[in-house]
């Protein structure tokens, strides 16, 4: 029962940090500046977050070939999948983007067909047909756009591929001694190319950027708690999340942020596939 309280915590979090995330490129933060700023903001949390499992006996560290190349592995992962956020959130809307990255948990799904860890029945079949077709009565004249393509397919890609990584790291390491090395490494990395000046000058992205970190980053410790149990497990933040953003969308007044009964219907497709496709 634990779990399902935090797959419902991790999808509200996650929610709200989507919007933020849409806040900031529409303030018109840069794709390098977000995945800076991302990274550097999430290692105090990650620091708090070790000293709690350092003193509930949680942590965990195994130097060896293995992490090291898993950690090689996230890095790159993070690096294009935080760069494509920018580029989706610019032509999407937040229950748009979430709706069309749950693509992933299907890919995910035949992947472990084909591997022989997962059987092909009925209602597996009624599940893939019905994300499918959800996805493609949501779909609109964005998706012709090729950038807005090319960013999408790399964002399914990478967030289907991080969570197998997560899975497999967290066999070595702890949840935020992964997540503070990862983020770490990534900031020492790209930090030749800003100063103090330029931190300054941009104070006012930094602040976004740390508010959505304190729901972004307890969503995504929860879920890669999740993966760390079972990739099944954090597959249900996805359509929780998509429920709780679409609530969300349904308190604006401007009609370009709210979806139509069309899109819900899709919605609500995406979201009775993912749950059947886990049954």
């Amino acid at each position: 029962m634990i779990y399902v309280y935090i797959i419902i915590l991790a999808g509200i979090l996650g929610a709200i940090g989507q919007y933020l995330d849409k806040y900031l490129v529409n303030k018109g933060i840069s794709r390098n500046d977000y995945f800076y700023y991302m990274c550097l903001t999430m290692i105090p949390f990650s620091i708090i977050m070790v000293g709690i499992e350092y003193f509930t006996n949680q942590l965990k560290f195994q130097f060896g070939f293995v992490p090291i190349i898993l950690l090689l592995l996230a890095m790159f992962l993070r690096y294009k999948k935080q760069h494509t956020i920018v580029g989706c959130l610019k032509y999407l809307n937040p229950y748009e983007d979430s709706a069309y990255l749950s693509l992933s948990i299907i890919i995910a799904f035949i992947i472990d067909v084909i591997l022989g860890i997962e059987n092909l029945g009925i209602i597996s079949i009624l599940s893939i047909l019905f994300t499918l077709i959800g996805v493609f009565t949501i779909a609109n004249s964005k998706l012709r756009i090729k950038n807005l393509q090319k960013d999408l397919l790399i964002r399914i890609l990478t967030s289907l591929s991080m969570s197998y990584i997560t899975h497999f790291i967290l066999n070595y390491w702890s949840n935020a001694v992964f997540m503070l090395i990862l983020n770490l490494f990534l900031t020492i990395l790209f930090a030749k190319d800003y100063n103090f000046k330029y931190h300054i000058e941009h104070i006012n992205t930094i602040k976004w950027v740390f508010i959505q970190q304190i729901f972004g980053f307890c969503s995504l410790y929860l879920s890669n708690y999740l993966s760390g149990n079972s990739v099944t497990l954090s597959s249900y933040v996805r359509p929780t999340s998509i429920i709780v953003i679409v609530l969300i969308s349904m308190f604006f007044k401007d009609k370009e942020k709210r979806p139509t009964l069309k899109q819900v219907l899709g919605i609500i497709l995406v979201v009775i596939g993912i749950c059947l496709i886990k049954e």
